[in-house]
C-alpha cells in the first residue's frame, strides 16, 4: 500500500510540470482559461451545425459567452486535478483563430492508467491533416507527460473521416460497443480503438 501511494504521488508531482501550450510542425495546442472565451465561442458557432450529427444534444445557450468562460475555468480545474486535458488547436501563424478541439478525458489512475480521447475540427479546416497531427501530439503528451498506459477513442461506424484520423494516428480497432453514447438524441454504436504505451513504467 505504501509503495502504491508513493508511485501515485510521483505521477501527481510529474503532472505539475506539464505545460499548457505545445507545438507541432504546423500547429499550436493550447489549454486556455476564460480569457479565451470569445475565440472559443467563435469557433463553436462556426462549427456547431457541422458537428450536430456527431454531438450530444446541446442546450440553446451552450455557446453563450458566460457559459463558455465557465467551461474553460472548469477545464483548467480538471487539468489541475489530473482528470482531463482539453486543448484547442490553431495554426502557428494564426494562434487566435481556433481550428478545432481535442481532449483527453476520463483519466483513470490505479490499475487502469488510461483515458479516452475526443476531437473535432471546424469545417473550414478539413482535409489538411491538422487533426491527425494534433491527435498524434496529444497521445504523446498523454504517454510522455501524463504517464498514461492507454488512450482509447470511440467513433460511430458511419463517421469514416474520424475513423481514418484515428487509424492514421496509430490507433488499433478493438471491437464495437453497442449503444455506447447518446448522439443527437439516439443511442449509437461506436467502434472502439486504442493505443497502448509500450514504454510505460520503463
Amino acid at each position: 500500500m505504501v509503495r502504491y501511494a508513493v508511485w501515485q504521488l510521483r505521477i501527481a508531482e510529474e503532472r505539475t510540470h506539464v505545460a499548457r501550450t505545445w507545438e507541432t510542425e504546423r500547429l499550436v495546442l493550447r489549454l486556455p482559461g476564460p480569457e479565451a472565451s470569445a475565440n472559443v465561442r467563435e469557433y463553436g458557432l462556426r462549427s456547431a451545425e457541422f458537428h450536430r450529427p456527431f454531438d450530444p444534444i446541446r442546450p440553446a445557450d451552450f455557446w453563450e459567452l458566460p457559459l463558455v468562460a465557465e467551461r474553460l475555468a472548469t477545464q483548467l480545474q480538471e487539468f489541475e486535478e489530473g482528470v482531463s486535458l482539453c486543448l484547442f488547436l490553431a495554426r502557428k501563424q494564426q494562434p487566435d483563430y481556433i481550428l478545432g478541439a481535442i481532449n483527453l478525458r476520463n483519466i483513470i489512475r490505479g490499475a487502469m492508467q488510461g483515458c479516452t480521447v475526443g476531437y473535432g475540427l471546424a469545417p473550414d479546416a478539413l482535409g489538411q491533416g491538422y487533426m491527425t497531427e494534433a491527435l498524434k501530439a496529444i497521445v504523446e503528451i498523454g504517454f510522455n507527460e501524463l504517464k498514461l498506459h492507454r488512450v482509447e477513442v470511440n467513433v460511430m461506424p458511419r463517421n469514416a473521416p474520424s475513423l481514418a484520423v484515428a487509424e492514421r494516428a496509430g490507433f488499433q480497432r478493438e471491437g464495437v460497443s453497442p449503444r455506447y453514447l447518446q448522439i443527437a438524441g439516439v443511442w449509437e454504436d461506436h467502434v472502439r480503438l486504442a493505443r497502448i504505451n509500450d514504454q510505460w513504467g520503463r
